[in-house]
C-alpha cells in the first residue's frame, strides 16, 4: 500500500504518542518507590534513564499482538506481588522496590512492543537487577574483605589527624573503634565495621559502569582509564564520607553526626554518579576545552 502525504505524518504522530505513553507508564512506579523510601529509587531511576536513551530504537519497533498484550498485562499485575517472593530471601525488602519494577517493565515492554524490544532493554533491566543484588554480593564478600576494615580505619584516623583532630584507634573484640575528643569536651567513639568500607557502593558503581561502557563504542584504552579513575574515586568517596561523619561529631556533637551518617552516603554517591558519567559523556568536548585553555596560558 502506498502511503499518502497525510498518512505518513499520522503514522509518525501515532508512533510518537505510543513511545511517550510507554515512558510515562515506565516512570509512574518510581513515584511509589520514592514514597516508600526515597533512597531506594536511585538505581531504578538510573535504569529508567538508560531505557530512555533507547527511545529512538524502541520507537522503530512495531506493536505487538493482542495475546502478547494480555500476557503483558498479567505480568504487570503479578509485579505488584513480587514482594512476597523477595521477602523470603531478603527480609528487609520494601513492599514495592526494584524487583517489582523490573517485572513491571518487562510486562510493559510486552504490551507496547514485539519481543525484540527486550534485546534493546536488556542493559537497563540488567542494571536494575544486578545493582539491587549488590547487597547480597556484599554480604557474600564479607569474609574475604573484612580484614581490610582495619586498614581503612587507620586511613580515616590519619586523615583526621592531618586535619588537626586528635583521633586514635582501640580494639573491642577485634573490631577497630575510632575515638576522638569533640570540641564540647566529650569523647566520641564509633565502631568501624565491614559496612563502613563501602563495598556496596563500589559494587553498584561497578555494575552501572559495566552497563554504560558496554553501550559505549569508545576504544578499550579510554574505557579502562575511566574505569580505574571511577573505582578509585568511589573508594576515595567512602573515605571522605566517613571522615565527614567524624568531623561532624567533632564540631557539632554525636546527634548531628548521626543525622549526617543517615544522609551523606546517598547524597555523595548520587552526586558522584551524576558528575562522573556527565564527564564521561562530555569527555571529548571537555578535553578540547582543556587543550585550548592550556595553549592560551603557555
Amino acid at each position: 500500500m502506498k502511503l499518502t502525504k497525510i498518512q505518513l505524518p499520522s503514522l509518525v504522530s501515532l508512533r510518537r504518542n505510543k513511545i511517550n505513553l510507554f515512558y510515562i507508564s515506565a516512570l509512574a512506579p518510581l513515584t511509589i518507590i520514592f514514597l516508600i523510601n526515597p533512597f531506594n529509587v536511585i538505581i531504578p531511576f538510573y535504569g529508567f534513564l538508560l531505557l530512555f536513551l533507547k527511545s529512538q530504537k524502541l520507537s522503530e519497533i512495531e506493536g505487538t499482538s493482542p495475546v502478547q498484550k494480555i500476557l503483558g498485562t498479567l505480568v504487570i499485575a503479578v509485579s505488584f506481588f513480587v514482594y512476597y517472593a523477595v521477602v523470603l530471601v531478603y527480609p528487609k525488602a520494601a513492599s514495592y522496590g526494584a524487583a517489582n519494577y523490573v517485572v513491571y517493565l518487562f510486562g510493559l515492554l510486552m504490551i507496547f512492543f514485539k519481543l525484540s524490544a527486550l534485546k534493546e532493554s536488556f542493559a537497563p533491566l540488567f542494571l536494575i537487577v544486578a545493582a539491587t543484588s549488590s547487597a547480597f554480593i556484599s554480604v557474600w564478600l564479607k569474609p574475604s574483605l573484612s580484614p581490610f576494615t582495619n586498614d581503612f580505619a587507620h586511613i580515616i584516623v590519619s586523615v583526621l589527624r592531618a586535619l588537626g583532630v586528635n583521633a586514635y584507634i582501640y580494639y573491642l573484640g577485634g573490631t577497630p573503634i575510632i575515638s576522638l575528643s569533640s570540641l564540647s569536651g566529650g569523647v566520641v567513639s564509633g565502631s568501624f565495621v565491614y559496612e563502613c568500607i563501602g563495598v556496596y557502593s563500589v559494587l553498584v558503581f561497578s555494575i552501572i559502569l559495566i552497563v554504560v561502557l558496554f553501550e559505549d563504542a569508545s576504544c578499550l584504552k579510554v574505557k579502562l582509564a575511566y574505569s580505574i579513575v571511577g573505582l578509585l574515586g568511589t573508594l576515595a568517596l567512602n573515605i571522605f564520607r566517613v571522615t565527614m561523619i567524624f568531623l561532624t561529631d567533632y564540631f557539632y556533637g554525636v546527634e548531628a553526626g548521626a543525622n549526617v551518617h543517615n544522609l551523606i552516603g546517598y547524597a555523595l554517591f548520587s552526586t558522584w554518579l551524576v558528575c562522573f558519567f556527565y564527564v564521561y559523556a562530555k569527555r571529548q568536548a571537555l578535553h578540547a576545552k582543556i587543550i585550548s585553555f592550556w595553549k592560551k596560558i603557555r
